[in-house]
């Protein structure tokens, strides 16, 4: 059995993704902070705790290795969140909570993966943001710049006969209803779920990803 690990599946991308992966045939795990969300399909299983927090990813992996020791794993790392604001427009909290959610999760989900699963397929979804600076965008796009420079260290870490990890840089998303300008979600949740199935010679490291211009 294939079982994908989505986190931040309560709402928004992730949901996506984990309903997109569920279509395909596989397993579903979805993780959160939040109760789970009545819109999740009931065939995926959803189990909520803080991924930022370091011994509570330790335990999901743990308890999932004991039921499940043999199976095919795919960790989509997307747990996340957004503040926009200049300098002093953002709360200093902010920048603390931007870190845990787009920074910690990643890494201590993945540590804990790799603590006890021997080979695994890894995706993250990171954002343009951690490409290139913008304005009003210090507190995300750090914490979106760390992720990318902890994952890429990761690919030169880890073996990728064990650990092929590959890192989507996607532009705007449609996660708040269609938008001409934004990636549709279930287009990029399609592509993730055929990433995760591709069985080439070869596998992505680094995608970015921008929009097509179209009329609604």
């Amino acid at each position: 059995m294939k079982i994908a690990v989505v986190t931040g599946a309560s709402q928004g991308l992730g949901q996506c993704i984990a309903h997109a992966f569920l279509d395909a045939g596989w397993q579903v795990i979805g993780t959160g902070r939040s109760a789970r969300p009545e819109s999740l399909n009931q065939k995926i299983e959803y189990v909520q705790f803080d991924a930022s927090e370091e011994a509570a990813s330790s335990n999901f992996w743990q308890q999932l290795i004991s039921e499940k020791n043999d199976e095919q794993i795919c960790l989509i790392n997307n747990a996340g969140g957004y503040v926009n604001g200049s300098l002093l427009e953002t709360n200093p909290k902010d920048y603390d909570k931007q870190m845990q959610s787009n920074y910690f999760a990643g890494v201590y989900m993945t540590r804990g993966l790799v603590s006890h699963i021997p080979k695994a397929r890894i995706i993250n979804i990171i954002s343009t943001s951690a490409l290139a600076p913008h304005k009003n965008d210090s507190a995300y796009g750090a914490a979106k710049a760390a992720s990318m420079h902890f994952f890429q260290t990761m690919q030169q870490e880890l073996a990728s006969d064990e650990y092929q990890i590959t890192n989507i840089y996607p532009s705007d998303i449609a996660t708040h209803g269609a938008n001409p300008k934004a990636i549709i979600p279930t287009d990029l949740a399609t592509f993730i779920v055929e990433l995760a199935e591709s069985h080439t010679s070869y596998f992505l490291t680094d995608v970015t990803l921008y929009p097509v211009k179209r009329n609604l």
